[in-house]
Order: structure tokens, then C-alpha cells, then sequence
């Protein structure tokens, strides 16, 4: 019953309101860095039908006080052509909020890209709590509904973070002078490398049949995280560009206890479980996922993607090695041991780690790719 009252009072609350977009259009344009950021935004919700969806890590944290909270869309739709009181009246609904627990503050043109400033009257440790209670509701069913509404992006948090998140995302470089293509004839070696470069006394071993996109983290890399070793982290494919946005959020299941979940074999890293196999639709095949040539001389292009993330972490960090959590029966990978393939890293109850602090407890270096055209499983590491 009180749901229903509830619902009978946003249904309520609506009607009373009839807002235009013309009345909060903004004489601002994006910026090239804007426009550029939001076009990623849009090929990430073409190829995933959701929404990305970023949130200020500070709505996690007890100590901050959070004076002003915003939620930012981005709409595609033409913004002359928006019909701000439609969506309003959807998107309050399916947050379970009324139109006057949310101020309009201006929509920029391009795609309508809609900021509203949310329970501006609330305490600053209530307006924490309702965020945080919205971003857990998000289901995978209701950004698929939210995608409805042509809803291409989603910010929660504070607007000084998120021009914190923007400007970071871009400035990431990528360091191509450090990109590899892994297996015989490229990069490639058998067991353990031994160059005589201090990665915090754990192995590295060549990950066979990937490619590696190197981030630009800091100049002097090596020197600043000498000791730090190497480890993956498998995503899946809709988590990618959310996680280089926002960081890495501690693991929901902790079969080993609290923190990030890591392993140094990217053979256990890409299991399905971690890295999500993504069938590439033929209206997304570009350079980005050629493979080569085919006997004709045309371009070749693979079926399937995945993505894992290489990071480093000090050792110091490394607060448990445990054993494979997938039930398997045989070694996993050849180059360890099943009892040793899992680490947790710390946090320090941090709820989101931060990939834009170089001071962080785990960086991302670089993003490696696996395209195939045979479906990952029936390859020889999987």
C-alpha cells in the first residue's frame, strides 16, 4: 500500500508541472574535450544498449561533506527537439523520486545534455545516503529501461568530480611507445621473464595472443613503481570505460575476504567469469578490431572481444594469495600453481579505487585486448 501511495504521489506531483526544454537551454557549447568524451559515451551505449553510468566516489565517503549533489544526463535526442517534461515524468518515476526532489539548472545543446541538482534540501549525510541507495538500485534492468529514454550517460555526485572525471579522461595517453602485440614473431619469450627489472619479486609471464593499449600513468614509470608487480584484472565489456572513469570498486563476492580481486595470470583473468566475451556485431567492425588480411587481400575482421586490465600493485598491498575460486579441475595455467592464482589488494575501506591517483593502492598501465574469430573457449588457454 504505501507503494502505491508513493507512486500516486510522484504521478501527482507531475501533473502539476508542465516544464519546456526552451526555458533552460544553455548559451554555452561543449567544449572539443566535452564533445569528444560524450561521443565515447554514445559508442559505449550503442554497443552495450545502457547507459555508462559514473558516480562520484565522495557519496561513499562518511568524512566528506557534500554541499551540492547533481545528477547529469546525456539524451539522444536533438535539444530542440527534447520534451523535457516526458522524460522528467520517466526518469522520476523510475528512480523513485518527485520532480521536487530535483532543480533543472541547464540543458546544452548537441544532445541534450541535462543537469539537475538533486535533494538540494536535504542534510548533506542524508543526500549521501538517498544517492547511494539511487546507484544501488540501478539493476541491469533498469539501465536497460533507462536506455529507453535514449539516456546515453548518467552522473551522480558532486560537479566539482565530475570536471575532476572529465578533465582526467582527457588527459589519458595512450603510450604507444609501449604497446605489444604478444606471441611468436612480436613480443614473446617462454617463462618467467628475467630482465632484471624489480616487480616486487612476483613472475611476469608473456600473455600470449593479446595486444597491449599502454596508458600514459607518469614520466619516470618505471623508476616511481619499481618493486610494483604485475597483475590483471578481467572486466566485462560494458565495465571498461566505467572503470577507467571512476576506478575499480572492491569485489561483491569475497571468496577470500574484502578488497580488489586480481590475479598474475591473464589466462585466469579472462576467464568468462571475469572478462566478458562480447560477440562484435558487423556495424561495429572497424580498425580497432581487424585481425588482418584474408586470402583476397580484404580486410579481416575478429568475432569476438575481451578486455582485461593490466595494473600494478606494491606488494605491500597484496593482503592475500589464495587459490583459484572457479572449481577447476585441472591447472589452470602452466606457468603457477591453482593454489596461488588469486589476490586480493587492499583498499584501505575505500569503496572505489581511484585510477587518477598515482598514489593509489593499484594502477591501471594498460588495457589489453584479445580479438578473435573463434569464440575464446575453444582456444587453447581458455
Amino acid at each position: 500500500m504505501k507503494i502505491q501511495q508513493h507512486s500516486l504521489s510522484i504521478i501527482k506531483a507531475h501533473a502539476e508541472i508542465n516544464l519546456s526544454a526552451d526555458e533552460y537551454l544553455s548559451d554555452q557549447p561543449l567544449s572539443s574535450e566535452e564533445k569528444k568524451y560524450y561521443d565515447e559515451c554514445k559508442q559505449y551505449y550503442y554497443m552495450t544498449k545502457r547507459p555508462l553510468i559514473s558516480v562520484s566516489d565522495e557519496i561513499f565517503d562518511h568524512n566528506v561533506a557534500i554541499e551540492s549533489l547533481i545528477l547529469k544526463f546525456g539524451i539522444d535526442e536533438d535539444c530542440h527537439q527534447f520534451k523535457l517534461q516526458n522524460f522528467l515524468n520517466n526518469i522520476c518515476s523510475m528512480l523513485n523520486i518527485t520532480m521536487h526532489d530535483i532543480s533543472i539548472k541547464n540543458i546544452q545543446n548537441g544532445s541534450a545534455i541535462l543537469e539537475t541538482e538533486i535533494f538540494g534540501k536535504l542534510e548533506s549525510k542524508d543526500k549521501a545516503l538517498k544517492i547511494r541507495v539511487m546507484y544501488e538500485s540501478l539493476t541491469d534492468k533498469m539501465q536497460e529501461e533507462i536506455a529507453k529514454l535514449n539516456v546515453f550517460f548518467l552522473y551522480m555526485g558532486s560537479i566539482e568530480a565530475f570536471a575532476k572525471q572529465q578533465n582526467y579522461r582527457s588527459e589519458i595517453k595512450l603510450n604507444p611507445q609501449f604497446n605489444r602485440t604478444y606471441g611468436p614473431g612480436h613480443t614473446y619469450w617462454t617463462g618467467e621473464l628475467k630482465d632484471g627489472r624489480d616487480r616486487g619479486g612476483k613472475p611476469y609471464y608473456c600473455p600470449v595472443g593479446w595486444q597491449r593499449n599502454s596508458l600514459y600513468i607518469i614520466d619516470n614509470l618505471r623508476a616511481r613503481y619499481k618493486g610494483w608487480c604485475i597483475c590483471y584484472h578481467g572486466t566485462k565489456f560494458s565495465f571498461g570505460l566505467a572503470i577507467l572513469l571512476s576506478g575499480l570498486k572492491p569485489a561483491d563476492n569475497t571468496a577470500h575476504g574484502e578488497g580488489i580481486y586480481a590475479s598474475p595470470s591473464i589466462i585466469y583473468a579472462c576467464h568468462p567469469r571475469y572478462a566478458e566475451v562480447k560477440d562484435i556485431e558487423p556495424k561495429h567492425q572497424n580498425e580497432y578490431f581487424k585481425i588482418g588480411k584474408d586470402q583476397y587481400g580484404n580486410d579481416k575482421y575478429g568475432k569476438y572481444v575481451q578486455f582485461v586490465l593490466e595494473c600494478r600493485v606494491h606488494p605491500s598491498n597484496i593482503k592475500k594469495i589464495g587459490r583459484e575460486t572457479l572449481g577447476a579441475r585441472t591447472t589452470i595455467d602452466s606457468n603457477m600453481s591453482n593454489e596461488e592464482i588469486e589476490w586480493v589488494i587492499e583498499t584501505n575501506a575505500k569503496k572505489i579505487v581511484d585510477f587518477n591517483d598515482v598514489d593509489a593502492e593499484m594502477i591501471c598501465t594498460g588495457i589489453m585486448i584479445r580479438v578473435t574469430e573463434q569464440h575464446p573457449q575453444s582456444l587453447p588457454d581458455s
